[in-house]
């Protein structure tokens, strides 16, 4: 490797070397007439001059050279951002010489394959550089997306032995025999031995040896490995237009799956050129407002919105073919390329900058170094305007398929127009020259069908249905050797329009017998219409894969919220939980005031102590009893007895009734308020009697706990400790409720006059009070026992636990515990209509869960009874819409098995199936043909207010309740209410 401060010498002498070898290939070749036989002398000129791409120089043979210069010339520019982590040009390369060391020293060596199994983020980014400067090829998949199956497939194909990973991801690859897997995030966090950094022994000497290893779904039924090269790679990312014009400084987004070979344009294409790799988060639509550079399917970037993308300067697509409505819109602001290539082909070998005006959207010309042929059957030229197959040539051929040769001799062929041992590619890709140089992608030949004997291009049914006014996308399958279905997007898309349509323009063999129009088509992990789905849909009308999401209403078609005096009481600030604890604390300042005026406490002979402490008492008894499980029954019973014909305003502010916590908060501030104001005036009475008695110690004691427990419930210090948290209020609330009952038996024993003490107790307000306290404490306990758990894991995120010790009611939650003394959690049981026993559904969000999943216990603790939770105010309505994320699903499910209110399902999570399991998405559809799930892996992240809305107005709904996490909640909650809509969702204040 060249030292540092030679970058920019070596890439010329590197670019004078490619020069003598690469170039002439193309540049100098001459075709006899033997291949071109069957063409003209015109056909024979334009086959040459429109066939083969410019003979340009390439400034590097190695890509990670051309990314480590910028260390030297812009070290301080930002190489990677993700979220709100920044990594420096400089900072990167010293963390990947870092980690391409450790790979060395395992064993790595130049023509070797790593794994790189890890979500979007900073640390892939150092795995992907460090591998290259190790000189390995790195084998991207992206963790919690690919299955066990596949990556072990992966690693036993590609013969990874060393799989770059993450902490955060570890635990959700498959286990992998003989592999050593690197946590890089863990390893760049540990103390280096010395302040410099290790010097990397040199890489590869060969461009022809591999950069990365894609698996591509091919025709074979199992995924086949890619090796592609560095000059593979340089050759399109180091020459325009696959450079795609970036600058030092440029933003690039970097928003696919990075097993896709798009992906590797993304982030080699960004970093060789000095810019800002921008790597998104879960949504989509806000990275790409804030970049300058695009890369992406049609399919993806049909998710976002042209108009909130005003910064983006260019936009890359590719993988599928391209609406033309869609690149119309994106090239009026920005430069637009379509491109077309298959991964053997090194991501794009054309590429077409898109003008509106041109009429038309082609696939553009080859792309520097390169070679593209339409051939017939027999691989002999077509004449230009013919359609045929076409074959890819020149540098962006890749070595072939990994471990199957006979697989290899089939696509990659010796290529006789080229000649000098260059091969050449069978895409399957149909096209056809336009008369002025241009490819015209016709679909691939794997899409040709016969229908009624009759040769049909499905691609070319989806292109005329997606010129129908409205028509984002369109896809067609055969169904049998007699009928063709397409499915057109968005579902406001006229059907017999569409059908029309084609009909007008095509055969009649070619009419689909039915269009159906969907929200969205399914798209897969990759970005691309996903026909298997679709197929998959006709075949299982009812238990669809994936249910296909409606569009989302736009903002403007949003009902505006009524003025601001008429939507006070629905701003967050003034809910329900709120008021219910001012109106405590306004009763207790009232009674205050009466102490202080009227009242006359304080002339009293003992200075008010007794009443202090029974008014302190009763506000703490308040907190304490509201939150006991058999209450929480009652009063949830109690609301929702308010039958359906009672007005909706009544009923929605019965549906409130879970805002009780308010009265818990509103208890314990003012009973703290009020011991404090007790040993205040205990204090003054100790001092005039110059005498410490063991009552005022005590009560010390009893207000220290009682301000740490109000301390430690704090939203911001619950949210971010919540062990800490817990265990105060376990620990400490005890402590405190043994001082009270220390201090009422000293206090009762010192009035006593001469009264048997257990008289005066038994005569004492606070005892009874001290009594009902421990009670509600306890009682939970007295339930506390450990009971077999079954554990089904369908994924690396979830757990489902199944337990048959009994059965809870519909909408109920259970307290599980490994360490019964420490911790304690609640899910939501999801009971089997019918049968006994239940289950809790357990996603991995934290240290606790993420143990349970990893290391599945077959006893756990539990305690108290099943308590009722915010969806039993379903009863309330006559239809509901349940809206629901991730492990959210829990708590909904058992309401939509019982079925007691017809309901409506939006579930938006991450790869349904996947992360958990068939069976419980099939059951879901059972009860719930038509419910809206949104994969949030194919199509980014909602507007869950919208999609909530769009439910509520379509199904009738008179309310919404919505289980997800604390910030969803509340935006789903508070976007609903503000419009006018009854919307429940969890408090999150215990």
């Amino acid at each position: 490797m060249p030292q540092r401060g030679s970058a920019l010498p070596a890439t010329r002498s590197r670019a004078s070397a490619v020069r003598q070898r690469g170039i002439p290939g193309i540049a100098a070749a001459t075709v006899g007439t033997g291949p071109l036989v069957n063409l003209s002398d015109q056909d024979r000129q334009l086959f040459r001059r429109f066939g083969y791409g410019p003979a340009e120089p390439i400034v590097s043979t190695h890509i990670q050279h051309a990314i480590e210069q910028w260390a030297v010339r812009t070290p301080d520019t930002v190489a990677v951002e993700h979220l709100d982590q920044r990594i420096s040009y400089r900072q990167l390369d010293q963390q990947a010489d870092r980690l391409a060391a450790r790979l060395i020293a395992d064993g790595v060596r130049p023509g070797d394959r790593v794994g790189v199994f890890m979500r979007r983020s900073i640390p892939m980014v150092v795995g992907i550089l460090a591998t290259l400067k190790a000189g390995a090829a790195y084998v991207p998949q992206h963790a919690g997306v690919a299955t066990e199956a596949h990556l072990r497939h992966v690693t036993d194909t590609a013969g990874v032995r060393i799989v770059l990973t993450s902490t955060e991801t570890v635990g959700e690859l498959p286990h992998l025999p003989g592999r050593v897997l690197i946590a890089v995030d863990e390893l760049l966090t540990e103390p280096l031995a010395d302040s410099a950094y290790p010097v990397v022994p040199a890489g590869p000497t060969s461009p022809d040896d591999g950069c990365y290893v894609l698996f591509t779904s091919g025709t074979t039924g199992r995924p086949n490995g890619v090796t592609v090269t560095h000059r593979n790679v340089c050759n399109l990312l180091l020459t325009a237009p696959g450079d795609l014009g970036i600058q030092p400084g440029w933003r690039v987004g970097q928003i696919l799956n990075i097993a896709f070979d798009m992906a590797a344009w993304e982030i080699l294409g960004c970093l060789s050129h000095g810019g800002t790799l921008v790597v998104r988060g879960r949504d989509i639509a806000a990275t790409v407002e804030t970049v300058d550079v695009v890369v992406a399917t049609p399919s993806v970037l049909g998710t976002v919105d042209p108009d909130r993308c005003r910064l983006v300067k260019v936009v890359a697509v590719a993988g599928e073919p391209c609406p033309r409505e869609l690149a119309d819109r994106w090239a009026r602001q920005a430069v637009f390329y379509n491109g077309c290539g298959p991964t053997e082909t090194t991501i794009v070998n054309t590429m077409h900058r898109h003008d509106p005006a041109s009429g038309r959207l082609t696939i553009g010309r080859p792309t520097p170094n390169n070679t593209v042929y339409v051939l017939d059957a027999d691989r002999r030229p077509c004449p230009i305007g013919e359609v045929g197959e076409m074959w890819a040539g020149g540098d962006c051929v890749s070595v072939g398929y990994l471990g199957d040769a006979e697989l290899t001799g089939q696509r990659y062929v010796p290529d006789p127009f080229l000649g000098g041992g260059r091969m050449m590619f069978r895409t399957r890709d149909l096209g056809r020259w336009t008369p002025d140089g241009e490819l015209e992608h016709l679909g691939r030949t794997d899409d040709q069908v016969k229908v009624r004997g009759f040769r049909v291009e499905l691609d070319s049914v989806s292109a005329v249905l997606e010129s129908v006014p409205g028509c984002r996308r369109a896809a067609t399958i055969k169904v049998d050797d007699r009928t063709l279905v397409s499915f057109v997007a968005p579902a406001t898309v006229d059907p017999t329009a569409a059908r029309d349509a084609v009909a007008r323009t095509l055969p009649y063999y070619c009419v689909p017998e039915r269009v159906h129009a969907l929200g969205a088509l399914p798209v897969t992990d990759r970005g691309k219409i996903d026909k298997t789905a679709l197929r998959r849909s006709l075949d299982h009308p009812a238990e669809p894969d994936h249910p296909v999401s409606p569009d989302l209403p736009a903002p403007s078609d949003l009902p505006a919220p009524p003025p601001w005096p008429r939507r006070i009481f629905s701003h967050p600030r003034l809910m329900p939980y709120h008021r219910l604890a001012a109106l405590v604390l306004v009763g207790n300042l009232a009674l205050l005031y009466y102490a202080l005026t009227t009242g006359g406490w304080w002339r009293a002979a003992d200075g008010g102590l007794a009443n202090l402490s029974y008014v302190a008492l009763a506000n703490v008894a308040l907190a304490v009893v509201i939150r006991q499980q058999y209450v929480i029954n009652l009063l949830f019973w109690l609301a929702t007895r308010a039958p359906t014909r009672w007005p909706l305003r009544v009923r929605w502010g019965l549906g409130k009734v879970y805002h009780f916590g308010g009265l818990h908060v509103g208890g314990a501030l003012a009973g703290t308020a009020w011991f404090a104001g007790y040993v205040a005036e205990l204090t003054r009475q100790a001092l005039a009697d110059r005498a410490v008695t063991a009552v005022l110690v005590l009560s010390y004691l009893l207000v220290a706990l009682l301000l740490a427990l109000v301390a430690t419930a704090l939203p911001p210090v619950r949210g971010r400790r919540h062990d800490l948290f817990e265990r105060v209020h376990r620990f400490g609330g005890w402590a405190a409720l043994i001082i009270l009952w220390a201090q009422t038996v000293l206090v009762v024993d010192g009035a006593r006059d001469g009264t048997p003490l257990a008289a005066a107790l038994l005569g004492s307000p606070t005892l009874w009070t001290l009594a009902l306290l421990t009670v509600s404490v306890a009682l939970p306990w007295l339930r506390l026992r450990r009971v077999p758990v079954q554990v089904d894991r369908p994924s690396n995120h979830v757990a489902l636990l199944t337990f048959g010790h009994t059965t809870p009611f519909a909408g109920s939650s259970t307290a599980i515990s490994r360490r019964p003394l420490l911790e304690w959690h609640s899910f939501a049981n999801v009971p089997a209509p019918g049968a006994r026993g239940f289950r809790l559904t357990v996603s991995r969000a934290g240290d606790w869960t993420g143990a349970l999943i990893d290391d599945p216990p077959n006893r756990i603790w539990v305690k108290g009874i099943t308590t009722a939770g915010v969806a039993n105010i379903e009863t309330l309505f006559t239809r509901v819409v349940y809206v629901a994320t991730g492990s959210g699903i829990g708590p909904v499910l058992p309401h939509l098995l019982a079925g007691k209110v017809p309901a409506h399902l939006v579930w938006s999570t991450r790869s349904p199936r996947t992360t958990y399991g068939d069976e419980l998405v099939d059951e879901i559809l059972r009860v719930q043909p038509d419910a809206t799930i949104w994969d949030t892996a194919r199509r980014g992240k909602p507007d869950m207010v919208a999609l909530a809305y769009q439910a509520w107005r379509a199904t009738g709904a008179e309310a919404v309740i919505c289980i997800a996490n604390q910030k969803l909640t509340r935006q789903v909650v508070h976007g609903l209410e503000r419009r006018g809509i009854p919307a429940y969702g969890a408090i999150w204040d215990s």
